[in-house]
């Protein structure tokens, strides 16, 4: 039996259900295996900002330690994502928080003495579900970061 030109039946016509359900079943995964790795991409940057922002407010209240001459603190509590900068008289306060999931692993008291330099020598430790990242004040006055 001839077939008329131009006119194709169902079979012919393109995909059939099963290759559209194929290819929703891999697009789906694909989609799945992308959103988890950007995920954990979008918690390690967290990390890497936090680490990075406590490393600058420290720096922030070293310096204004040494330009007005009087004693600075930055406090941080164990698990929670604030942390406060205050001078020694109260005329200066900072409330600061850190990006979300990031938190510090110990309550510390960075002390800041008039002309900027340190009561001691401080590591901070920083963490989420990637990792740590690590802030130290050296006894000279020296602030670095190290993020994973």
């Amino acid at each position: 039996m001839a077939r008329a030109r131009g006119r194709q039946t169902w079979d012919e016509a393109g995909l059939g259900v099963l290759e559209l359900v194929a290819t929703t079943v891999i697009v789906a995964v694909l989609l799945g295996l992308s959103l988890t790795h950007w995920n954990g991409y979008r918690a390690q940057q967290r990390l890497r900002y936090g680490t990075a922002q406590l490393a600058t407010d420290l720096r922030q209240a070293q310096e204004r330690a040494k330009m007005e001459r009087r004693q600075y603190t930055v406090t941080l509590t164990a698990g929670s994502r604030a942390y406060q900068i205050t001078s020694a008289d109260g005329a200066f306060v900072e409330n600061a928080t850190l990006p979300d999931g990031v938190t510090p692993t110990a309550s510390t008291t960075v002390v800041f003495q008039p002309f900027g330099q340190p009561a001691s020598a401080y590591t901070l430790t920083v963490q989420n579900s990637t990792g740590t990242g690590t802030v130290t004040v050296t006894l000279r006055g020296g602030i670095t970061y190290a993020t994973p």
